[in-house]
């Protein structure tokens, strides 16, 4: 029998704990907060991105869309999620300048970015999302965020994209 985890019993102390356990192993996977910046450095921040990509298995990499409408119901769900799971690192305005992102090596997605938000599609966020990324010490949520809630925060995360709000950094 397999042992559920609930997310009701996900707090911030626990989630705290879990970066904890993350940073130290985060720091030989990840390509430096450096990476945001001058061309080279993008390139470097690119070429990350593409092997990330690859490792992501076909079937996700060719959804073009959620099989879950972003709904005001669906968007409101995903930002409750992403206010647990993501603020941490991502911050409130999905800009990767969560009050955690300054003590991890790699930056976390900054998802106003257009270049970032267009490069993984919705299949690859919810896989993302799921497994984690063993190069950008993203931690994995599978276990703990049944597949619709992670379906309604990628519409959430989807929906940074769409505010048209500018971005005071790039990756």
């Amino acid at each position: 029998m397999l042992y559920e985890v609930r997310l009701q019993k996900i707090t911030p102390l626990s989630i705290v704990l879990a970066l904890f356990l993350f940073l130290p192993l985060e720091a030989s996977w990840a390509h430096g907060k450096e990476k945001h910046g001058t061309s080279g450095k993008m390139e470097d921040h690119m070429a990350l991105m593409q092997r990330v990509k690859e490792e992501i298995p076909a079937d996700f990499r060719i959804m073009d869309r959620t099989p879950v409408s972003p709904t005001e119901a669906s968007l409101k769900r995903g930002k409750e999620l992403y206010n647990q799971l993501c603020v941490l690192c991502h911050g409130v305005d999905g800009r990767g300048d969560g009050p955690a992102a300054e003590g991890l090596s790699t930056a976390p997605a900054n998802f106003r970015d257009p270049a970032h938000s267009s490069f993984y599609g919705p299949g690859e966020k919810f896989w993302l999302i799921t497994h984690g990324g063993r190069e950008t010490g993203m931690p994995a949520f599978g276990e703990q965020v049944a597949p619709l809630d992670r379906w309604h925060l990628v519409n959430f995360i989807l929906s940074f994209a769409s505010k048209g709000l500018p971005t005071p950094h790039a990756h």
